[in-house]
């Protein structure tokens, strides 16, 4: 990893350069804010610790595929193309590929709002536990503190229901919303962030 390529991205300048621009140039450091990456039509969860007009560096919990197109999605929702610059052990370091409103973009993640923790976008056979019933359902997408669900049977809010999938451990949640046959569940656990992207990760290798 060359020095200018991560000093570029992270905004470290000599001394004299950044007296000039510092002013100039809004910064938002020490963060830790959950983010998703999409690589081209994989997903993948991360962590934002900076901030810069040079670009962004993220914690990764797996290695990036190769990929045409790569995109970070904050917790608001909100997109940009980026490009990686430099990687090193589980950090990187990203460029926007276009024009950010920087300052708007360092306003939206410092103010204080309710945040919605990332969702990876998911399809995956699993089974419905609840009342002595086994239902086969269609995990549609996960976050740390619940899921989506595609389900045939009836379920009713607030319902206890034990979630059961090759690739989860058994997860225990509640019916929170419902719009047959989608339904929304909360999980009476939440994952450790690390936990779930590995292991979503793992779901979004290529086949071999």
């Amino acid at each position: 990893m060359g020095n200018s390529a991560r000093d570029e991205v992270c905004g470290w300048q000599d001394e004299e350069e950044a007296g000039t621009e510092r002013r100039a140039a809004p910064r938002l450091t020490m963060m830790i804010r959950p983010a998703k990456l999409i690589a081209d039509d994989r997903e993948f969860l991360c962590v934002v610790r900076d901030l810069s007009k040079g670009g962004l560096k993220l914690r990764l919990f797996a290695p990036l595929p190769r990929h045409r197109r790569l995109i970070i999605e904050f917790d608001n929702g909100e997109r940009h193309l980026i490009e990686q610059v430099w990687h090193e052990g589980d950090m990187a370091g990203f460029r926007f590929a276009g024009e950010v409103d920087l300052v708007r973009l360092i306003a939206v993640q410092q103010a204080d709002h309710p945040r919605r923790q990332p969702r990876l976008n998911i399809a995956m056979e699993a089974t419905v536990c609840t009342g002595g019933l086994r239902t086969p359902v269609i995990l549609r997408d996960i976050s740390q503190r619940g899921a989506s669900i595609e389900c045939n049977g009836w379920l009713m809010i607030d319902e206890l229901v034990r979630l059961e999938c090759a690739v989860l451990p058994t997860l225990h949640a509640k019916v929170r919303w419902r719009r047959p046959p989608h339904y929304g569940l909360v999980f009476e656990q939440t994952f450790q962030l690390p936990d779930l992207a590995r292991i979503c990760a793992e779901l979004s290798a290529p086949e071999a």
